[in-house]
């Protein structure tokens, strides 16, 4: 084996545990109980299904449809809203395996057999506490596997629930904004997280220019989800590996996919800009400064390596799916293999792991967008031109900027 992976340092098993845990999928039995201020009767009817049931959050609308009366199995329609005027949605089947009215609720999934369990919401309990100020709600949701992120999301999103719930029967209208305060606590905290973890390989410094140009490149996905009519999206940082913004609702075209890809390194360009540009003109900066440039140009340089989970490979694989169908993979493959050698030649840990990555996701056959529209003909050409647009501009300011450190 190459010396060069013996002396990568500490970072290496760090960075290796945790793509391990991104890639390991365990089941994930959040549990949720927050204080409400009403009768468990009120409580309970705001959980409890019925034919015709109407429930609005925010911009989805539920509705409940009672498809099979002697088994109590219910249809879930979720449709949103977008801001675009489209609307977007998606079913779920459950049975009404308990309920003793006002306490216990409980909801098994159905229609899932023959299916992947992965990602899958499976059953939902509901018991209600009468308490002398109110009422004690409890929370409990069993998910299929999913990733680690999608563990702590799972949570997230469980939490966020419970209190909509609370607002809705205190209020009469469902508590947004502490789902809104959730999804940014985990964003700050994992921010924080990262910080110390990228200090300890790269100082404070670099450390603290890195992760403000993670937010701004996660930001340009986040702005992309909105941008095709999407709700906010949300943000993780990965110790040691870097940030993740994931949208609210799935893809409906390999074209949104492909812009999502695209915006972030795109947006970035702003900021990298915004530090160049003085530099042009002939104004004296900081090397702090211009040492921010090199990281924000550097980062976004690197986000769109045409391999998977990065940006570029992301909007790579829905162009090769679209130019060669169910081959697709075996040109993702290929690619890999040219990142992994290219690691190996140039003795870079980094390039050998994510090349790796990409050869260990493609080795076996797999559904690349499936049911997403398909990209035409000249959204291929105009992603490809923003691609190599995107690039060159990125190694243009590279270039410029990398004079002053001669």
């Amino acid at each position: 084996m190459p010396e060069f992976i013996f002396n990568a340092g500490l970072e290496l098993p760090l960075i290796l545990i945790l793509l391990a845990l991104l890639g390991f999928r365990r089941k994930v039995n959040p549990r949720a109980s927050v204080l409400v201020k009403a009768p468990p009767e009120k409580v309970f009817a705001l959980v409890d299904l019925h034919d015709g049931k109407v429930q609005n959050w925010n911009r989805t609308t539920v509705t409940s449809e009672l498809i099979d009366a002697a088994r109590q199995i219910f249809r879930m329609t979720y449709v949103t809203t977008l801001s675009t005027g489209s609307q977007q949605s998606n079913q779920a089947d459950f049975r009404v395996t308990e309920r003793r009215e006002p306490n216990y609720l409980e909801l098994c999934r159905e229609g899932l057999e023959g299916k992947s369990l992965n990602n899958e919401l499976l059953k939902i309990a509901v018991e209600t506490v009468p308490r002398i100020d109110g009422t004690k709600l409890q929370l409990k949701y069993d998910w299929g596997p999913r990733p680690l992120i999608a563990q702590i999301l799972a949570r997230a999103d469980l939490w966020g629930g419970a209190y909509r719930l609370k607002g809705l029967a205190e209020t009469g209208k469902p508590n947004e904004r502490t789902h809104v305060i959730i999804s940014a606590g985990v964003a700050i905290v994992t921010g924080f997280l990262s910080l110390v973890a990228f200090a300890l390989m790269l100082g404070w410094l670099i450390s603290g220019l890195l992760v403000a140009a993670l937010l701004v490149h996660e930001f340009g996905h986040l702005l992309a989800y909105r941008l095709i009519g999407q709700p906010w999206g949300r943000m993780i940082f990965l110790p040691f590996l870097g940030a993740l913004a994931m949208p609210r609702l799935p893809y409906q075209t390999q074209a949104q996919a492909v812009f999502a890809a695209l915006m972030g390194p795109g947006f970035s360009i702003l900021l990298a800009f915004a530090i160049t540009l003085p530099l042009m003109f002939g104004m004296a900066l900081p090397e702090w400064l211009i040492k921010s440039g090199i990281v924000v140009i550097g980062l976004n340089l690197f986000n769109l390596l045409p391999v998977e989970p990065l940006d570029g490979g992301v909007a790579l694989r829905s162009v090769l799916a679209k130019l060669m169908g169910g081959y697709a993979r075996f040109g993702l493959l290929a690619i890999g293999l040219l990142i992994a050698g290219a690691g190996l030649y140039y003795e870079q840990i980094i390039l050998l792991i994510f090349g790796g990555i990409s050869i260990l996701a493609n080795i076996k056959p797999r559904l690349i967008d499936h049911g997403l529209k398909p990209l035409s003909f000249l959204q291929v050409t105009i992603a490809a031109f923003g691609f190599v647009a995107i690039i060159a501009v990125y190694i243009a300011m590279l270039l410029y900027v990398l004079r002053f450190f001669g």
